[in-house]
């Protein structure tokens, strides 16, 4: 994941965001407190969205206590204590941050390979770690990984085909937030929407760096786009903008018919607003240009 999926925060409650706020806090202090405190470097908004979304279904209510914050250890602030839905989240984070690195050491940058390479062995542990209480996951993220290889490798230019590996991962992690096989039902294709939702905002996002440093974009193939030359960013984001639209309708009728016992307000905005601005701002660089 890659913190795209985050609530539209003018609009949240100021007791929404308080809360909002001690699930991240809760979740970095979780990360540090099972797989030691560079793990926390992992936090995103997208596994704060899992955590609130495990937490949500669950008919058990959180926990909130007050803790000290690295970033500022003099003053306590509040916190989701640990609980299921967190420890799930940070196994996940963790487990997803060593694969990211294992493929940046291929073929990204120079920079992200150095980052990668100093940051794997730490990884390495971690992700052993997780392994053990989520084997599942652990080998759903692999298979996942090995699949975009190959679709890399053969360069494919369909945005169906490449997002299709995130989508089948993110389906399989959301069946395994589900208590009944009704939510089974719904989460596995929310699960796989917002897999492919993640996938092209991230391929739109890093198109002109991908061309710059001749790294793979399905998109550069599908609008047969080369380094140097000009093109037309604003049709082309038009074209991304209807699928992400389309599937995130698609992601919200799903969303609607879960039932949710706690966060509800939280990932509302999430899922109606959220992602509607998240898509506005990485757009926004793109308009008027011809």
């Amino acid at each position: 994941m890659f913190g795209y999926v985050k609530p539209f925060q003018p609009y949240l409650r100021v007791c929404e965001l308080d809360t909002y706020k001690s699930l991240y806090c809760g979740l970095c202090r979780q990360l540090g407190a099972s797989f030691g405190p560079f793990s926390r470097l992992t936090l995103s908004y997208d596994f704060v969205f899992l955590a609130l979304l495990f937490t949500g279904l669950s008919e058990e209510g959180p926990q909130y206590g007050r803790c000290r914050c690295m970033a500022n250890p003099l003053k306590k602030k509040a916190c989701c204590l640990e609980n299921e839905g967190l420890r799930f989240s940070a196994g996940c984070a963790m487990i997803m941050a060593y694969y990211k690195a294992k493929d940046n050491l291929h073929d990204h940058g120079f920079k992200d390979r150095v980052l990668s390479a100093l940051s794997y062995p730490f990884l390495a542990r971690a992700r052993k770690k997780a392994a053990r209480q989520y084997g599942e996951i652990d080998a759903i993220m692999a298979k996942a990984m090995a699949a975009q290889r190959r679709i890399e490798e053969e360069g494919c230019d369909s945005i169906d085909r490449a997002a299709d590996p995130s989508g089948t991962f993110l389906r399989q992690v959301f069946e395994q937030v589900a208590r009944t096989d009704g939510q089974r039902r719904i989460l596995s294709r929310m699960g796989y929407l917002l897999g492919r939702w993640i996938y092209m905002m991230d391929a739109f996002d890093d198109l002109e760096s991908d061309l710059k440093r001749g790294n793979y974009n399905p998109l550069i193939g599908r609008y047969g786009l080369r380094g140097g030359e000009d093109y037309n960013r604003a049709a082309i984001g038009q074209d991304i903008v209807e699928m992400l639209n389309f599937t995130i309708s698609e992601f919200s009728a799903g969303y609607q018919l879960l039932e949710l016992y706690h966060y509800k307000p939280i990932l509302d905005n999430i899922v109606f607003l959220g992602f509607k601005n998240t898509q506005a701002n990485v757009f926004t660089k793109y308009k008027g240009d011809a």
